[in-house]
């Protein structure tokens, strides 16, 4: 169990990494250029007087619509029949059907060294077709569960130490499937017109019960293509 902990960690640190050698643009006002449909509908640019069409160019992430991509995000829930939370990886893809509509699918893990949870999620995300594009979602999440429970009233030595339910004493167990949805909200922001940052928060209602609802959340970065223009 330790061992699979330490792989866990490793992954997480090595996205971290991964993600701190960012593109410039932050601060850029034609920050999209790059983009065709972008450039085209801006190459004159607003007037410098022009604060309004000016904060308008800045804004607009409308291009993004039939664009798609990777992403991996990392995150933290707080399980509320736990003491320990659950370090989470998410890594999967994601489309815009839209350019408020995107649509993704994932592999996710969740773990603390003691419980895992591993499984597909899903989701819908509505959001405004800007560069800073807040968002409500809706999402679901399919797998299975490794739980490490209380043993100490089984009548039996789950530890192999002699002794039979000992104060304190804990057994592995595969709990068998697990299934939740879940609402979130949250805000992208596009470094570029392919890299995204994003924040979100969920609120994850398990078919364990009330007890056992999470709530998680998570930062990620994700990369994006738009077939139109290649």
């Amino acid at each position: 169990m330790e061992s699979r902990f330490q792989t866990f960690v490793f992954v997480v640190m090595t996205i971290g990494a991964g993600g701190c050698a960012l593109p410039t643009g932050i601060l850029r006002s034609r920050w999209a250029m790059e983009d065709p449909e972008y450039a085209e509908k801006y190459a004159d640019g607003a007037d410098k007087s022009d604060l309004l069409g000016k904060a308008k160019q800045a804004a607009d992430a409308r291009f993004q619509k039939d664009a798609n991509g990777l992403f991996v995000s990392g995150g933290y829930a707080q399980r509320s029949d736990a003491d320990h939370g659950l370090l989470s990886v998410d890594v999967g893809g994601e489309a815009y059907l839209t350019s408020y509509l995107t649509g993704r699918v994932s592999w996710m893990g969740m773990g603390n060294g003691e419980d895992w949870f591993t499984g597909a999620d899903a989701g819908l995300r509505l959001q405004s077709p800007t560069r800073l594009a807040p968002f409500v979602g809706l999402g679901v999440f399919a797998g299975a569960a490794d739980e490490t429970v209380a043993a100490d009233d089984d009548w039996e030595d789950n530890d192999d130490d002699g002794f039979i339910d000992e104060y304190g004493e804990e057994e592995e167990r595969f709990s068998g499937a697990l299934a939740a949805v879940y609402p979130e909200l949250g805000a992208h922001f596009w470094w570029t017109p392919t890299v995204r940052l994003t924040s979100y928060g969920r609120y994850m209602v398990t078919t364990e019960g009330s007890d056992a609802n999470d709530w998680q959340f998570g930062v990620g970065l994700a990369w994006f293509t738009n077939p139109y223009f290649e």
